[in-house]
């Protein structure tokens, strides 16, 4: 397995990232980071995001329920948004199939809790950043 090529945030020495890491057939390239205590993440650090990588069918499904709750076909309708880019229907498969994943974030090397963050057709101004406890979702916020 190759090891994922981190730089080091020249302004926040605790924090590697990755560009353009591919995450699986139709979805675009996405940005991963690292929280570390400064070290360049090693080996085991890349086996643990190939590992959340793979599993990010599931992953997602799993994060669309907490998007939904942030999701009012209502409030988009009245601002404008045009029907094809809102979900059909408000379901964990639809918005799992809408939702766009820009970002993987891990908050240390074991993997243990991290964030995925999202960009949804009807909001083009935030992101919705989904956190995972040892691989389960648990909330998720909304950011510019």
């Amino acid at each position: 397995m190759a090891r994922f090529n981190f730089t080091q945030d020249p302004e926040e020495p605790d924090l590697w990232a990755a560009e353009n890491v591919a995450a699986g057939e139709g979805r675009p390239p996405i940005h991963v980071m690292i929280q570390t205590d400064g070290e360049e993440p090693d080996g085991a650090a890349s086996k643990v995001v190939k590992a959340i990588i793979d599993n990010l069918d599931e992953q997602i499904l799993a994060a669309a329920e907490f998007l939904l709750d942030n999701y009012s076909y209502e409030q988009y309708k009245k601002l404008g948004i045009e029907d094809d880019q809102l979900l059909k229907e408000e379901t964990a498969e639809a918005m799992a199939e809408k939702a766009v994943l820009r970002a993987l974030w891990l908050f240390d090397e074991d993997g243990d809790g991290y964030e995925l963050w999202f960009t949804l057709p009807w909001d083009p101004v935030h992101t919705y950043d989904v956190e995972f406890e040892d691989g389960t979702p648990v909330s998720c916020s909304v950011n510019d």
